[in-house]
Formats: C-alpha cells, structure tokens, sequence
C-alpha cells in the first residue's frame, strides 16, 4: 500500500498543537477575565463586616459595630459616665468579649481607639494589671508590659494583642478585631 491508498496520511489533522494551545491560553485568559469581571465581594459585603474594619466609613456612622462595653456587674457602660471617672494611663477592665478587655484612657480623659487583651503571646496566659506599678506582668514567665501593652521586657518577644473601640451613641463598642494600624 501506498500513502495515497490511506486516505488520512495525506490530509492535514483537524486540530494541531498550536491549535491547542491557543486553545489552553484562551481559556485560562478567559477564565482570568472572569473573575475580575464578576461583581465585587465588597458589594454584597455586610454591614458589622464593613463596620467592624472601617468603623469611621461614613455608611457607619448610625450603625453599632461590635458589642457593648459592660462594667464588672455586667451592666451597660455609658460613655459620658464612664470617662468622668477614669485617670489617663490607668488602663479600665471592662466585659463584653469573651475575655476582660482593657480600655486605654488617654488625656482628655478619652479612650483609645483600641483595647488590650490581658493575654501573654509568650504562652497564653492571662497577664495581671499591677496598679503599683502600672505595668501589666504575666505570672507564669514574667514578661511585662507598659500601659499601652507594649512589651517592656521577656521572654514575650511581641506586645500584648489588641481589639478595636468604638465610641459611638454614648456607648462604648470592641470589636474582636485588632486595629488595621497598630497604634502604640
């Protein structure tokens, strides 16, 4: 037999690897091309999401973030109760959060735009507000840390974790998130 016998030797393929290939990168540049056409997730974003990372955003100004700072008796703190009573430096307990959250008072007196959490990064364990010293400590490996939460010394190698405030209808919210910025 000869090749002309075989009707399909002398006829080019139908698909040939270029073919595919353009093929391949079409689709992947299609597919690329998709997601960035699609709405944006921002878009049908909710609003405690929105809130609670970007509480000065003007779509929440009447909305509350978060959950209410409660005193020791777990009732409501009012902000222009609360602050009256308060001394700058001295850092304020307060509930809401699954943990005690401490509230940083600043001269004013006014709260800080953050909360420290009294955790160590050393270990876990929960660290102690010494007011003679005014200094927080951890009781198990002795790290301590000023006021703020920043790490005065070992063998804790990061500051104390924070969470955001916000001052808003005369309450005072924590949202279990740290602030974008670090503020200290």
């Amino acid at each position: 037999m000869t090749s002309s016998s075989n009707p399909q030797s002398n006829q080019p393929l139908p698909y040939s690897r270029r073919h595919l290939l353009r093929a391949i990168a079409g689709g992947g540049l299609g597919t690329i091309a998709m997601v960035f056409l699609r709405p944006a997730a921002a878009a049908g974003q909710d609003l405690e999401e929105l809130c609670s990372m970007f509480p000065q955003n003007s779509r929440c100004l009447d909305y509350l973030p978060g959950v209410q700072a409660l005193d020791a008796e777990g009732d409501a703190i009012a902000l222009d109760t609360f602050l009256p009573t308060t001394s700058p430096g001295v850092p304020q307990p307060v509930q809401g959060l699954p943990s005690v959250t401490y509230l940083v008072i600043e001269s004013g007196p006014a709260i800080a735009p953050y909360g420290i959490r009294p955790v160590c990064p050393h270990r876990g364990c929960a660290v102690i507000w010494q007011a003679d010293q005014n200094r927080f400590a951890c009781p198990c490996h002795g790290s301590k840390f000023d006021a703020q939460g920043r790490r005065l010394r070992g063998p804790a190698r990061q500051s104390l974790p924070l969470v955001t405030v916000v001052e808003r209808q005369n309450q005072i919210r924590l949202i279990d998130r740290a602030p974008a910025i670090d503020p200290r």
